[in-house]
């Protein structure tokens, strides 16, 4: 019978110790707790409202803050979707007797599709520049091949 109760024994010793220390960490951390809470207690009458005027003026500030983060956040959002968002150039040979691809189609759009069509077309002697404008992603202008697939890359940026 000796044999089988060994082991019980043992179990419950082994429990016992671990619900000792237990007891004896919780009962440490509610003297912490007590402790402070005294001391809090024990704070004077002027030190609390010091304390207290203390915090509310950061909070106050902090609100102050808050209120210019907001401000400026709402000036960014506001200007954000007029700002270049896509842009596309496409680089060509405009003219059979000029070698290298000099010649450009750069797009500038913002997310409603608005902006500009820079084109220069590089010449033997000479390179002319020309801009036309976007609305809704219209041109009042007809587009080259060119100006037409650099459109395109600037739209697939922003949309994606």
């Amino acid at each position: 019978m000796d044999n089988v109760l060994t082991p019980w024994v043992i179990a419950a010793t082994i429990l016992l110790f671990v619900a000792a220390y237990e007891i004896y960490t919780l009962e440490k951390r509610l003297r912490e707790l007590e402790d402070r809470s005294r001391q809090i207690l024990a704070l004077e009458e002027d030190t609390d409202q010091i304390a207290v005027a203390g915090v509310l003026q950061r909070l106050e500030q902090q609100g102050a803050r808050l209120d210019d983060v907001r401000a400026a956040l709402e000036h960014v959002q506001a200007v954000l979707p007029h700002t270049i968002q896509g842009h596309g150039i496409v680089r060509y040979r405009a003219f059979a007797n000029v070698g290298g691809d000099q010649s450009f189609s750069l797009a500038l759009v913002d997310a409603q599709g608005n902006g500009v069509i820079i084109s220069g077309l590089h010449g033997r002697d000479e390179t002319r520049l020309y801009a036309k404008p976007l609305v809704s992603w219209r041109a009042a202008h007809s587009l080259s091949s060119e100006e037409q697939q650099s459109l395109g890359v600037a739209r697939q940026m922003v949309e994606s």
